[in-house]
């Protein structure tokens, strides 16, 4: 398939999947958005009604408050008198208060108050006013109900008021709101009795006004203990339980905790008046996605033609850089995508050409600077004095040593030319070193000692090779002092992949001044042996690595050469 047909077929299947996939979105999206917009408006309404009933609720807590902080009522509440004192009082302070209580509510609401003084008359009536729409008071002996199971019930500390359905409550579709009478003049307070308002449910709760999201939503009011006790619901929908709105999942339900009387409202928004308009929106979004997606694969075809000849243009390239044309260029004055990598194509063919030459030159460079390191170590003044001292132990008749040095100069020379291999293994280079200092002892005798410190893990492991014998030969030539004995010490260590080479001497050392000269390894005319080894180093294994050089004047010299282990060496 040609890159055309390619690009046409992942164009049409990524237009028909991002068609469908913004038509699913956007049919998802709006009824979200339709859902929360119908949320936030039931979180209106039931603000509203919250509001309503805070209203209502403070209207009689006001009542509740006129009576229960009156100093009069409570110390009337608490004296014991005669039966004919107490109606006295009654008809001349209790009764008007009472009747002023009633008045301060806007609502039709009944007051009761259970009290446990008993030399107070009893004032009640057999008849429901609640139900006639009139205000009504009563005085009842707590005697009467202390053995009801409602007032057992009731958990009143103090200052607390507790709203709910009780005593005959659910009887007459009322609701109560129940406070301690205490005579706070006294310490601890005194339980006078009890106050009982009553106000109809249909009062209290009142949405009449309130118009609710939906024609058939549902508001409930739950009271602390989870029963309902209000519940408004759309006429001719038959009644609906609890436990069907909660199991009914085709619902939206909003609900709003009420503090004030202990309880919480609840509202039941049913699902497909909601989803009655984002079914519209989804056939209008289906039939665009159909009209767009024609649309697009009629542009996509023009799109893929244009792209595929840049493409091809791009390929040839490619296919003559194959062929080893690393010069070829892509012409082009494009700043897009394909401009990019048209430039990055070009700067790429350069570099690599650029890299060609440079390995070519670093080759040559590596080359030279070996035949460079065996150039020194055949030299002539050293081969002529182990010939000389040669001739003298078979003059002196030494032919022992004679032909042991004979073996130790062929066997140097065997391992600085290593069948011409750049690469020696470390025991190899080690062995080197010391055929080349058992020469320089026949010369040098007892004033020279030689010794090593090498971690035997390292012999296996390989090496530049001529990397050692260079420093002890520069030691022998630079660092005797008078006729002073001479020191060369060799250690090796591997920390962390990175191997180690000291090649120590406690000859005369050098001052700050040579020492910089030396580390300057770029002179000609200080340090070329040093110079040798770290440029051999660089080549094999890289620029961070290599030789550098400690010493102080009068102390010796330290030489310290640092390289990667074998599984970094290129080969």
């Amino acid at each position: 398939m040609s890159f055309r047909n390619k690009l046409i077929f992942a164009f049409s299947t990524l237009v028909l999947i991002s068609i469908l996939a913004i038509g699913n979105f956007s049919y998802r999206v709006s009824l979200n958005s339709l859902t929360k917009q119908t949320e936030e408006n039931t979180g209106l309404v039931i603000e509203q009604l919250r509001s309503n009933l805070e209203f209502r609720i403070a209207d009689i807590k006001r009542v509740s408050d006129f009576l229960f902080w009156d100093a009069r009522t409570q110390q009337l509440l608490h004296t014991k008198q005669s039966p004919l004192t107490g109606w006295e009082e009654y008809t001349k302070y209790l009764q008007p208060k009472l009747a002023s209580a009633l008045q301060l509510s806007t609502h039709t609401i009944q007051i009761a108050l259970y009290i446990n003084n008993e030399t107070l008359p009893e004032v009640y009536s057999t008849t429901r006013p609640l139900g006639l729409g009139a205000k009504e008071y009563s005085i009842y002996y707590s005697s009467r109900v202390k053995d009801k199971p409602w007032y057992n019930q009731l958990n009143l500390s103090q200052d607390q008021s507790q709203w709910g359905q009780v005593f005959d409550d659910s009887e007459y579709h009322t609701f109560s709101v129940v406070r301690p009478l205490l005579n706070i003049t006294r310490i601890p307070l005194e339980n006078l009795g009890v106050l009982r308002i009553q106000i109809p449910i249909d009062e209290l709760f009142d949405t009449a006004n309130i118009e609710k999201p939906g024609n058939k939503s549902v508001m409930l009011i739950l009271d602390r203990t989870g029963n309902i006790v209000y519940k408004s619901e759309p006429a001719g929908e038959g009644t609906l339980s609890l436990d069907n709105l909660q199991n009914d999942h085709s619902y939206l339900k909003v609900e709003k905790e009420l503090p004030e009387i202990q309880g919480k409202m609840v509202l039941y928004v049913p699902m497909h008046e909601m989803q009655a308009e984002a079914r519209k929106l989804k056939v209008a979004t289906l039939v665009a996605c159909l009209i767009s997606m024609v649309v697009l694969l009629i542009l996509g075809a023009f799109i893929s033609q244009y792209f595929s000849r840049r493409v091809t243009k791009i390929v040839n390239a490619l296919d003559s850089f194959h062929q080893g044309h690393y010069l070829e260029q892509i012409h082009v004055t494009d700043k897009d995508e394909f401009g990019k990598i048209s430039h990055s194509f070009n700067k790429m063919a350069g570099t690599i050409n650029h890299l060609i030459q440079e390995v070519y030159e670093t080759k040559l460079r590596s080359a030279s600077a070996e035949l460079s390191a065996l150039q020194a170590q055949i030299n002539p003044h050293f081969l002529y004095n182990t010939l000389s001292a040669i001739s003298t132990l078979g003059k002196l008749g030494q032919t022992d040593r004679m032909h042991q040095m004979i073996i130790q100069l062929s066997q140097f020379y065997r391992l600085t030319l290593n069948n011409g291999k750049s690469l020696i293994t470390i025991a190899k280079e080690l062995e080197q070193v010391h055929l080349y200092i058992e020469i320089q002892k026949i010369k040098y005798d007892a004033k020279l000692s030689f010794s090593y410190e090498v971690d035997p893990i390292l012999l296996p492991m390989q090496t530049v090779k001529l990397i050692l014998q260079p420093f002890v030969e520069n030691a022998l030539e630079h660092a005797w002092y008078k006729n002073n004995n001479l020191n060369v010490r060799i250690t090796g260590s591997l920390t962390n992949d990175i191997i180690e080479f000291k090649v120590i001497d406690d000859g005369i050392g050098m001052d700050k001044h040579t020492t910089e000269q030396l580390s300057n390894l770029g002179e000609e005319a200080l340090g070329y042996g040093i110079r040798n080894v770290d440029e051999r180093i660089k080549l094999q294994y890289g620029s961070k690595y290599g030789v550098h050089v400690h010493s102080y004047l009068g102390m010796g010299t330290t030489i310290l050469i640092r390289f990667p282990v074998d599984n970094t060496i290129k080969q």
